[in-house]
């Protein structure tokens, strides 16, 4: 097992990523496309978004949070892919200064996902950011992905499935779980609603965990103690299902094992103890 880099070495590098793929200039707007997807598709995919955007959405669109909206209702195929758009409107001097030195959140999320299947952690497929160019932003940025398969599984429902497994299952998937979750920290990739933006995969006996939706990662913000210590607990406690004691334990040897942190292992270890102690998610 490889030693993860350092946090500075570990930033660098995610710094870097910001600008994975390349540019495609389309008027006043750019086209950022991933490393793996070639100009031909990329033409396709820009008539037939503008065909999209003019018969199905409103000129001037709104999210319904002032932010950003995945289109859940909307998705369209290219070359046998089907594809699901997620629109940012943010228009404030945040969103503004962010978009000038290349961390708009459309940018992060699109380049996080780049980065994640380049080091071959299962993340959904980023295929193209349709935005304005650096010094204009713009109100109106699009993410294009693939869309997930029937047969995924939003993860707080399969928290929900949990109830319904042996406890042999529930523990191999806890170990599964603090693996996959420690090589995503390992990249220096931190965002503190990681447990929510997962779907599960059914593989034969076993399940393959996609991490989505990068919009709240920075390149500096690194695992520490404080850190791990919310992933940890997020991950083993929600409504949907508190992990018990034995699971608790098996997750956080997992995780610090591919993590190569057991200095973290105590002080986790009694935030559990006390988690279970004062209800798990039930706590008030």
């Amino acid at each position: 097992m490889s030693r993860p880099d350092s946090p500075a070495i570990t930033t660098l590098k995610n710094m870097a990523a910001l600008f994975n793929g390349r540019s495609m200039s389309d008027g006043a707007r750019v086209w950022r496309i991933a490393p793996h997807i070639s100009d031909a598709f990329i033409e396709k995919l820009k008539a037939a978004w503008a065909e999209v955007r003019t018969n199905a959405l409103p000129d001037e669109f709104h999210s319904k949070n002032k932010k950003r909206e995945a289109l859940n209702d909307i998705s369209f195929t290219v070359d046998d892919i089907e594809i699901f758009p997620k629109i940012y409107t943010r228009n404030d001097y945040k969103h503004t200064l962010l978009h000038s030195f290349f961390f708009s959140e459309a940018r992060r999320n699109f380049s996080t996902m780049c980065y994640l299947m380049q080091n071959n952690m299962p993340t959904t497929e980023p295929l193209a950011l349709l935005s304005g160019d650096r010094l204009h932003p713009g109100t109106e940025t699009v993410l294009f992905t693939r869309k997930l398969r029937d047969t995924d599984i939003y993860f707080y429902d399969f928290r929900d499935m949990l109830h319904d497994f042996t406890q042999e299952k529930r523990n191999a998937f806890f170990i599964l779980f603090g693996k996959k979750m420690a090589e995503l920290h390992n990249l220096g990739i931190y965002t503190e609603d990681t447990d929510k933006n997962i779907s599960v995969r059914p593989n034969g006996d076993t399940y393959d965990l996609h991490f989505y939706d990068f919009d709240n990662f920075y390149p500096w913000r690194f695992v520490n103690l404080k850190r791990a210590k919310h992933a940890v607990l997020h991950s083993l406690f929600c409504t949907h299902y508190d992990a018990n004691l034995e699971e608790s334990e098996i997750f956080l040897e997992s995780y610090l094992t591919v993590l190569q942190r057991p200095d973290l292992k105590e002080t986790l270890l009694t935030a559990i103890k006390e988690k279970i102690a004062a209800g798990g998610s039930r706590q008030k």
